[in-house]
């Protein structure tokens, strides 16, 4: 039960956090990205939703993944599972070569 509450209360935390950073307009602001960057965002924004979120968050927003799963309520291991999941979605729908993979 204690557990149970400590990551109601961590996820509470995060999500205040980031609302707080929308209200105060602390969100950085993308602007027209260029192609790649346009490409590689538009390829996450087809992903499942939970792998656009993990990816967005651990790239754009630079959380660890212990954060991750506060922030969406599972598992470390989830996390990093989705992570390499949606990686290999991204190559496959950007056809990118091996030393390139996000």
């Amino acid at each position: 039960m204690a557990s149970l509450s400590t990551s109601l209360l961590r996820r509470a935390q995060v999500e205040a956090r980031a609302r707080t950073r929308l209200l105060l307009g602390q969100r950085p602001r993308l602007g027209e990205l260029p192609g790649e960057h346009a490409l590689f965002w538009d390829a996450v924004r087809s992903l499942p939703r939970r792998q656009a979120q993990v990816i967005a968050l651990y790239y754009l927003e630079d959380c660890p993944v212990k954060e991750i799963g506060e922030t969406l309520g599972c598992a470390e291991g989830t996390v990093r599972a989705t992570l390499h999941q949606a990686r290999g979605r991204l190559h496959r729908r950007l056809r990118l070569p091996e030393e390139e993979r996000p």
